[in-house]
Parts: structure tokens; sequence; C-alpha cells
């Protein structure tokens, strides 16, 4: 099974430019200064090449990645690198309905708990990902399924893990909210044909099944004030005022960054502030960073402004109570952006922007960038 397939994100990246279109590279270098002079005093460099669960359990935070099966089992340097850094995990797609339940009431758990092992040799948590999601699903699953198959499902897979020692979270919902308005048919923004009553009882049964972990509504697009992260958010509270367990929002945080459009800073404050007023806690889940056109005369400065998102994107998220950072795998050797199948159109097109994609901390021979770095003064 190829690596994309297993934790696909979403259907293409059209949307994504559009509903992502993030930049803080905009901003004047005076500002740069600034911020970078403030941090190097109040953040001693010689303790960024600290392990970053390290860096980040010191300020009471946590720093993990998706993490794959096969790679873990046939690639000892990705492994070590991942127990070195890593304090959580999320399996990129063994905990997923089609990895999970292949066929109706035919459960197979072995590659996901060869990562739950993996986690508790070294010390780690899981965050389950996912209970429901409409792009990793086996065919024989209408969209949306009955709730018997989801009340059967949730039964079994929850009821797996419901004394693991490592799994002590789940995304019970995954992308609900639709990638632009014309992809719904309710005030929430759900997709065509999930109603919210399906949701709320979806969390309902979660937790009657093992309501001791903590519950997360994972989505994309959340970072600003879009149309998106509007219904994101009628649709949390909508959860909350009925009755319904959910303890963190999950920002997958795919980000784009450019010289040409802003980043919302503003709303995405706001966002995060709307969380907190609702009382539940943001994660970041899935981040990862590219550089969108035009891009600079080298991979030199390509690294630095990755990092310099990092950083900047980072200091808001704790801002404003994010204590967790998940981002979508930790090496460029591994990154889906790079799959064929899920490559944005314009790298496609254009061979030569390939060398571009370095969304993750560490380059393919799992050497930090800077990045890396940005992420453990971040921490600091």
């Amino acid at each position: 099974m190829p690596y994309r397939r297993k934790f696909l994100t979403r259907a293409g990246y059209t949307t994504l430019s559009a509903l992502l279109t993030m930049g803080f590279l905009q901003k004047d270098k005076q500002r740069e200064d600034q911020s970078t002079n403030s941090i190097a005093a109040n953040n001693p460099i010689k303790n960024v090449n600290s392990p970053l669960r390290q860096l980040a359990a010191a300020k009471g935070k946590r720093y993990g990645t998706a993490i794959d099966g096969d790679f873990l089992r046939k690639e000892k340097d990705y492994a070590d690198l991942i127990a070195r850094e890593c304090s959580i995990a999320t399996p990129n797609g063994e905990l997923k309905w089609a990895g999970t339940e292949p066929e109706p009431g035919k459960f197979t758990f072995e590659s996901a708990d060869a990562i739950a092992n993996f986690c508790q040799k070294h010390n780690m948590t899981m965050h389950g990902h996912t209970l429901f999601w409409h792009l990793s699903k086996p065919d024989w699953v209408p969209y949306p399924p009955t709730l018997k198959m989801l009340e059967r499902h949730v039964n079994g897979v929850m009821g797996h893990y419901r004394k693991s020692p490592v799994l002590k979270s789940w995304d019970i919902a995954n992308e609900i909210i639709a990638d632009t308005p014309d992809g719904t048919d309710n005030r929430y923004g759900l997709r065509r044909g999930v109603k919210p009553e399906l949701i709320r009882d979806l969390f309902l049964i979660a937790a009657e099944v093992d309501r001791n972990k903590k519950f997360c509504l994972n989505d994309f697009g959340i970072e600003g004030a879009t149309w998106k992260s509007d219904h994101y958010l009628k649709m949390v509270e909508y959860l909350k005022n009925n009755g319904v367990k959910l303890d963190w929002a999950g920002l997958q945080s795919h980000l784009w960054f450019s010289k040409n459009y802003p980043f919302d800073e503003k709303g995405f404050s706001s966002v995060l502030k709307r969380l907190k007023d609702l009382e539940v806690k943001p994660v970041i889940t899935e981040l990862d960073i590219i550089i969108d056109t035009p891009f600079p005369d080298s991979i030199e400065k390509l690294d630095k402004m990755i990092a310099d998102s990092y950083k900047r994107f980072l200091e808001l998220c704790f801002a404003g109570g994010v204590d967790t950072v998940i981002t979508w795998g930790i090496t460029d050797r591994h990154t889906w952006i790079r799959y064929p199948q899920w490559m944005p159109q314009k790298y496609k097109d254009n061979p030569e922007f390939q060398k571009f994609l370095r969304p993750l901390p560490f380059d393919e021979n799992l050497k930090p960038k800077l990045a890396r770095k940005a992420i453990a003064q971040a921490f600091q």
C-alpha cells in the first residue's frame, strides 16, 4: 500500500491552495530581526539540540509525529529518530476503518498494535486516527455510514484499545466539514449527506465505549478566519451544546506560505480564542509547511523561510493555548507531499520545483534542518 494512501488528508490540492493561503513571510525585516533577537535573549541556544520531546516536556508540552508501521519495521534509523525526538505518535493509516475492519465485523489490529508496542517501549503516547473519515473506508461502507455500522466499528476498535496503556486520545471524526460552500447541504457546513445528529451520535457512542480517552474533532483549513473555520466552530458549539464529550479541536495545519499573500494572524488568534471560550483545547495534529512560489534562489534560503514560518506559527499556537504539536511525518524522506498521486499540480507540472518540497524538521538523510531548530526554539 502506498505510503500516502494510508494517511491521505484530502482528495486534492486545488482546494487546499485556496483554503490555506497563509504567509508570514511578507513581514518587514525590522520586525523579523526584533523577533529573532527577543527569542535568542529568552531561550538559550545551547539547549536546542536536546530532543524535542525533552524541550517540549520542560514547558509542559508535547511534540510528536505521524508514524508509518512499514517504515518503522524496515528502517532502524527512522525508528530511532522517532524514539529520540517524540513523546506522541499518530498512526498514518493503521487505525483507519480500511485498516481495522476490512470486512464487516472482522477486525484486525496487528499493524496498529505494532505501533502501540513501539510507543510503549519508548515511553510515548499514541493518538488514535481516525474512527470516521470519508477518504479511508472499505468499499462496502457507504458515505455516510449507517448508525449501526458506526456503532459496530466504534465498539470494535475503541473496545480493543480500552485498556491500552499508551492510546490516550482519538480523532473521533476527521474532515467532516466540506472543503467549499458548494460541498455542503446544511447550515453546519458538513459534507453532503452528513447530518449533525449523526456526528453527535458518533461521539455519544464513543463515550459509551471509553470516555477515559480525549476526544478530538480533526480538520484542515481552520488556521484563519475562513468559511471553513466558521463552520467548524459552529459544529464544535453544536456538539458542546448537545452534551457531547469533546476535549480537543484538531487543527491539521498543512500550511502554505508565500511572500505574495498574507497570513491571517488576527483570524487565527480569534479561532484559538473561540475554542478557549468553548472549553475545547486546540491541538496541532498534522503540521507541515510548503513554501509557495516565488521560490528563493537557494535551498538554504528556502529552509530559512520554512524555519521562520514554523517559529511564527508555533508562537501564535502557544500563545493561544496549544500544548501538543504533531508534524505529519518527521523526515522529508517520507513526506506524503512528494508522492506523485498527491503532489500539488504546480509541482507535478514543473519537476524542477519538486526540490523545494521540504516540509518537515529533518531532511531525507534524517539530518536536522533549520525547521527542527525553529521548533526547538519555539518550545523553549
